[in-house]
């Protein structure tokens, strides 16, 4: 058992390494994170100094799962023509195992995912209208002190953050390097100590690659993600709801116990700009924000119609 649980735990850390390394790709120090939301959520967020998470999208959207599945079935048939080692079979066998299992929890809602969408771009038109309706408010985030805190999750929480990859060639490779760097791993172990570990290992990485894949029409988008896994169920109870554009949103709040690490609100193109800019000022003073330091300013995104 103890051998097994060593072989896992190798597992893990190399693929933990891999993805910081792939998904991040850049230090996050001095650098700022834009999120596009409502005024409702905006304030929802602050009263609670939590971040709200909402449920995956892709869980909903058989296209993105879709695109996400062929990327997986290209990968799995390249590794089908290499080599036939009996380890090399029995890793490619329980890939394609995993990718079913995988695409069974999804549908059965057994696998959950709460996403917070961030984006590099602080005035982009096109996210105004998808994520705000134009008339909401952009928070930026100071990237280095957000992503810090979410060292300090609960126990039983995880949360990986990165970039999102839109490019489908890029797609291929980072998931074969994944995989090769499990199977480097897996080979200097006993065959049926491999078998047992990998169908967990292989829903992690799948897993997590169907989190930072994206078609590539969405690639303006330029997203940073933040997510939070549940396959077993355990966010259940921490799951709340509100409503948004008509319909219910189940959403997970982090709570930060301080003040939010914001640098920069800006107010959306369709927002009267005085009445929206002197009310928010009065709201961040009232909740002890310095507004010497925490900056205010218009979209100009209208401009480009």
């Amino acid at each position: 058992m103890a051998a097994q649980l060593k072989l896992e735990d190798e597992l893990e850390r190399q693929f933990q390494n891999e993805l910081d390394k792939q998904f991040r790709k850049t230090y996050e120090s001095g650098q700022t994170l834009y999120h596009y939301t409502s005024l409702q959520s905006l304030m929802g967020m602050m009263e609670t100094n939590n971040l709200w998470m909402s449920k995956g999208n892709f869980l909903n959207d058989s296209s993105e799962l879709i695109y996400f599945a062929n990327v997986l079935k290209t990968v799995i048939g390249k590794m089908q023509r290499q080599k036939e080692t009996e380890l090399w079979k029995l890793f490619v066998d329980e890939l394609e195992a995993a990718m079913g299992h995988f695409l069974e929890q999804i549908e059965e809602s057994g696998f959950e995912v709460y996403i917070f969408s961030m984006s590099h771009t602080q005035d982009s038109l096109a996210l105004w209208y998808n994520y705000a309706k134009g008339e909401g408010y952009n928070l930026g985030f100071y990237a280095e002190d957000l992503l810090g805190k979410l060292t300090g999750l609960q126990e039983g929480r995880r949360a990986i953050h990165g970039f999102v990859e839109y490019d489908r060639k890029e797609q291929e490779l980072l998931l074969m390097n994944f995989l090769i760097g499990t199977f480097k791993v897996a080979k200097n172990h006993d065959i049926q100590k491999v078998k047992a570990a990998l169908p967990e290992h292989f829903f992690t990485i799948i897993s997590s690659c169907a989190i930072f894949f994206k078609d590539p029409a969405f690639k303006s988008e330029e997203e940073y993600r933040i997510a939070l896994m549940d396959k077993s169920g355990e966010l259940q109870p921490a799951v709340r709801f509100r409503a948004q554009n008509g319909v219910i949103i189940p959403y997970i709040a982090l709570d930060f116990n301080g003040q939010l690490p914001l640098s920069h609100i800006t107010i959306g193109p369709k927002n009267n700009i005085d009445i929206a800019k002197r009310g928010m000022e009065h709201y961040l003073k009232s909740k002890g924000y310095d507004i010497e330091q925490l900056t205010i300013s218009k979209s100009v995104a209208a401009l480009r119609y």
